[in-house]
């Protein structure tokens, strides 16, 4: 008996902003997926491997045309968006931060709905996307989903009950490499500020990120057993994270991702 051949589905994007474009990277290169798009503004894709993806202003033609959409836009401009393809009967994977599910199964109610959030990370096949989707939805579509998401990266399946988790993951993922790269070009600054140069200082400091990962993912320490092996007592890291914690570093970081949370909470609720 002949194997039956598995057909991915043509994917529409919509919205060619940084997620977009991360996205566009992504499935090109790490999925199996033949992808199109569409975004409000005329635009011409610039890399060459890019030159056979059709990019239209059309929605409700490109609804027409695909199996799955992917929606990257901002909330703000969801609803319109969700006018112009409620009709649309596949699936659709969204990662507007802070809207939940019921906003969009309202407004197109025979697609079924993935919730997601990930990082620009996805552009390299590197992503961390957590998502979530009703315990009605259609298998496949449930399946595609996740190989999807597997191709483009690490990810977990939330349930349904705990889909407010996608606000936490939103602010440790999503916003997450914003804050962390925050941190890191802080760190090149002094650097800098004490005479080396900026290829130096980015480099010393973008090797000790790549170190800890390492030293995490090679080793049974914990993230706090690791700054416990550093500072050792007495010593110059001990020095710098007192000061740290007295100037409330820790304090600071933790506020951010709290009122990060909350800003997705006050989407959902606007």
């Amino acid at each position: 008996m002949s194997a039956i051949l598995y057909e991915p589905p043509v994917v529409g994007l919509i919205g060619l902003g940084h997620l977009g474009n991360a996205l566009l990277e992504g499935i090109f290169n790490h999925t199996p997926h033949m992808i199109r798009a569409s975004d409000v503004r005329p635009i011409i894709l610039s890399d060459p491997k890019f030159s056979h993806i059709p990019v239209m202003q059309d929605n409700r033609r490109l609804a027409k045309e695909v199996g799955v959409l992917i929606l990257a836009v901002r909330p703000q401009d969801m609803e319109q968006v969700l006018d112009e393809i409620s009709d649309f009967t596949g699936l659709i994977i969204t990662f507007a931060a802070g809207l939940p599910l019921q906003y969009y199964s309202s407004r197109v109610r025979e697609a079924t709905i993935v919730r997601a959030m990930t990082n620009l990370s996805i552009a390299y096949g590197q992503g961390m996307t957590a998502w979530v989707t009703s315990a009605e939805s259609v298998d496949e579509d449930v399946w595609i989903a996740n190989a999807l998401f597997s191709d483009l990266g690490n990810c977990i399946r939330v349930a349904e009950a705990d889909e407010s988790h996608l606000d936490v993951v939103t602010a440790l993922s999503g916003s997450g490499l914003a804050y962390l790269a925050q941190v890191f070009d802080s760190m090149k600054v002094v650097g800098m500020e004490h005479g080396l140069s900026e290829k130096d200082a980015e480099l010393t400091v973008l090797e000790t990120v790549k170190g800890l990962l390492t030293l995490y993912r090679n080793t049974d320490l914990s993230l706090d057993e690791i700054v416990s092996s550093v500072a050792s007592q007495g010593g110059t890291t001990e020095a710098g994270l007192q000061t740290m914690r007295a100037k409330g570093l820790e304090t600071a970081l933790k506020q951010g991702l709290e009122d990060t949370i909350s800003k997705c909470k006050d989407l959902a609720d606007s």
